[in-house]
């Protein structure tokens, strides 16, 4: 039975407005920027993270993923989801990808720099942000009907992942305080509790093998930035069962 550890009791409620088919577009931006988004979704999430490591003013609507709005699916053809809508002096402008978006942010908010100064190891980490990519898709596995091979891919990729902790001898992978590596790939980490829910005997067994990253996640899940947008694994679990009911595999 998958219970709710008391660290997550206090979840933030948004009190957002849930926008879907037959609802009007938002009114022009005042001077700060609008997130839209699906509740739960781990793209959206790592937008939120670097929103409010920036202290950025922003303004966020959820989505309904079966039934979009009329004017959103016009502005956004292919449907991408996290969206930033800013405003610029020749209006409102939307970006999409979640990497882009989250580059944007560290280039435009100059305050609290997330990316690394030295140009190597600002390339490193986008190369394990991609190399991350390969654990959302075990992930994934793990929830549907492959547990072996998805753990599996998991295991590969946290082992990269553990021997880069320990090559740069840092609490965080940004040093001693979280960076953008660290925010970006948290979403899919915090989500790795939810896989205690399918099988709590195996993910317990793969926990020690990993003490550096085991290690990294404690001290993530302690961050301000961090506990603010965090969700207990049984509400990730729920939503997972559910979103796989209503063919919703594009928003995990």
């Amino acid at each position: 039975m998958c219970e709710v550890d008391p660290h997550w009791a206090s979840v933030v409620d948004y009190g957002l407005i849930t926008l879907t088919k037959g609802f009007n577009p938002p009114p022009p931006l005042n001077n700060q920027m609008r997130l839209y988004h699906v509740d739960m979704n781990p793209y959206g999430h790592r937008v939120m993270l670097i929103l409010e490591a920036k202290k950025a003013k922003y303004e966020v609507y959820q989505l309904d993923p079966l039934h979009l709005p009329e004017w959103f699916r016009e502005k956004n053809p292919r449907l991408k989801i996290p969206v930033l809508e800013i405003p610029t002096d020749q209006g409102d402008k939307y970006l999409f990808e979640s990497v882009v978006i989250c580059d944007y942010l560290d280039e435009r908010f100059p305050r609290n720099p997330l990316h690394s100064k030295d140009p190597y190891v600002k390339a490193q980490d986008r190369l394990l942000i991609e190399r991350f990519n390969e654990l959302i898709k075990g992930s994934l596995e793990c929830f549907d009907t492959n547990f072996a091979f998805g753990s599996e891919q998991i295991i590969q990729t946290l082992d990269v992942f553990e021997k880069e902790l320990a090559t740069r001898g840092t609490n965080y992978f940004g040093g001693n305080r979280p960076g953008m590596l660290d925010y970006m790939i948290w979403p899919w980490v915090e989500r790795l509790y939810l896989l205690r829910c399918v099988n709590e005997q195996k993910f317990d067994e793969k926990k020690p093998i990993f003490p550096n990253f085991a290690d990294w996640g404690d001290q993530m899940q302690l961050d301000d930035v961090v506990k603010k947008h965090s969700r207990s694994p049984a509400e990730y679990f729920d939503y997972y069962r559910n979103a796989r009911a209503h063919s919703m595999g594009y928003y995990l």
